[in-house]
């Protein structure tokens, strides 16, 4: 849920292409790691023209953005009626996609390039990652409107921890990120954002 494929103005994309693309971009980022994966790799792997694979992602960094971490884009958000089970069920998500092979072998890679190539890192947050911030913030907004969280929560804040801390566990200090982790994580930066007790 946290990420999501680029998208752009236009004719609506053919969804079995896209897929077809996304698809040959994890094979290939397990089998060839990042480093080593080339648009014109995943292109041949998923059976389409060059200019089909950069209309629908620019560069290599939003390809595998939405590859590694798209997976849950084009599904429903949450709608439990509670707050803690929608968040929850939602962070599992990213949990899922950041253990996945294709994450763990673009990680690494993907970091150094968005380091040294500001303007397509700034690519990446603005088709990839903007989109899914939003989901999440709107998420937030809403129980806000309900009296579950402070008015002056600081949710930029929020959803950089719980990124953030999934990120960290996961890929640099390999600490687990089993479900009683999810749980526990939700519940610490739920419990800073509610109203205080009267």
């Amino acid at each position: 849920m946290f990420w999501v494929e680029a998208r752009r103005q236009g004719r609506p994309r053919d969804p079995a292409i896209n897929d077809a693309i996304l698809n040959a971009a994890r094979q290939l980022l397990t089998e060839v790691g990042y480093p080593r994966l080339t648009m014109e790799g995943v292109a041949a792997r998923a059976g389409v023209q060059k200019p089909t694979l950069y209309l629908r992602y620019p560069t290599k960094p939003a390809l595998v953005f939405a590859a590694a971490f798209g997976k849950t884009a084009a599904i429903a958000d949450p709608e439990t009626g509670s707050l803690v089970d929608d968040l929850t069920i939602a962070y599992q998500w990213l949990i899922d996609e950041l253990t996945a092979p294709e994450a763990r072998a673009a990680l690494p890679g993907l970091m150094a390039d968005m380091a040294t190539d500001p303007d397509g890192a700034q690519l990446v947050r603005s088709l990839v990652i903007a989109p899914e911030y939003g989901r999440v913030r709107d998420r937030l907004e809403r129980a806000i409107h309900h009296g579950e969280i402070r008015a002056d929560a600081d949710l930029e804040l929020a959803i950089d921890a719980l990124i953030g801390t999934a990120l960290v566990r996961s890929a640099i200090l390999d600490h687990p990120v089993d479900r009683t982790f999810t749980a526990r994580t939700v519940e610490m930066i739920l419990t800073a954002l509610r109203p205080s007790a009267e």
